[in-house]
C-alpha cells in the first residue's frame, strides 16, 4: 500500500488526538469528510491503523507506581516468574528480551512495599540469577515526532 502526503496528514492528526473529528481533518487536508473516512478505512484495512489508545491516570485507581522488572533466569523459568508477578502486581506486559535481561515485565503497583515483596519473592526462587526494578516517573509516549515516511529515515552509519 502506498501512503501519500494526505495519508500522512491524516495519521499525524490522529496520532495527536485519535478522537479528532473527520470534518476537522477534512478541512486541514482540503478534502471532504467522506473522502477522509474512506482513507481512514483503507488505512485500517491495510493494517496501518490498528486501533486507538486511551490514557488514564492510574493514581485515580490507587496505583502509585509503574515499573519495569528485568530478570535473568535459567531456561524454562519464564512462566513461573510471570505467575509470581501476577500474584503481587498488575502485569501489563511481559516478554522475552534481548540485551541485559532475559525477560522484561511492565507492572503497576499500589505502593513500594508491594514491589519490594515481589522483588524478594522472585529473587528467592530457584533459577533466578538477577533481578532489577526500574520505576517510571512519568509515562509519556510522544508519537507525534515519528517520521511516517520510512524512505526518509536516515540510516545510522
Amino acid at each position: 500500500m502506498k501512503i501519500d502526503e494526505v495519508d500522512i496528514k491524516i495519521l499525524r492528526m490522529l496520532i495527536k488526538d485519535s478522537r479528532t473529528n473527520l470534518e476537522v481533518i477534512a478541512k486541514h487536508c482540503g478534502l471532504s469528510a467522506n473522502a477522509i473516512h474512506k482513507r481512514v478505512e483503507r488505512l485500517k484495512a491495510a493494517g496501518v491503523i490498528t486501533g486507538t489508545i486511551l490514557y488514564i491516570d492510574l493514581k485515580a485507581f490507587g496505583f502509585e507506581h509503574i515499573a519495569t522488572i528485568g530478570v535473568n533466569l535459567e531456561p524454562n523459568q519464564e512462566l513461573k516468574v510471570a505467575n509470581l508477578i501476577r500474584k503481587y502486581a498488575y502485569l501489563i506486559h511481559i516478554d522475552r528480551s534481548l540485551g541485559k535481561y532475559d525477560i522484561t515485565a511492565f507492572v503497576i503497583v499500589a505502593n513500594l512495599k508491594q514491589i519490594e515483596m515481589l522483588k524478594e519473592t522472585i529473587r528467592n526462587q530457584f533459577g533466578i540469577r538477577r533481578i532489577a526494578i526500574n520505576f517510571l516517573s512519568k509515562s509519556y509516549f510522544n508519537l507525534g515526532n515519528i517520521d511516517l515516511q520510512p524512505t526518509r529515515v536516515k540510516l545510522l552509519g
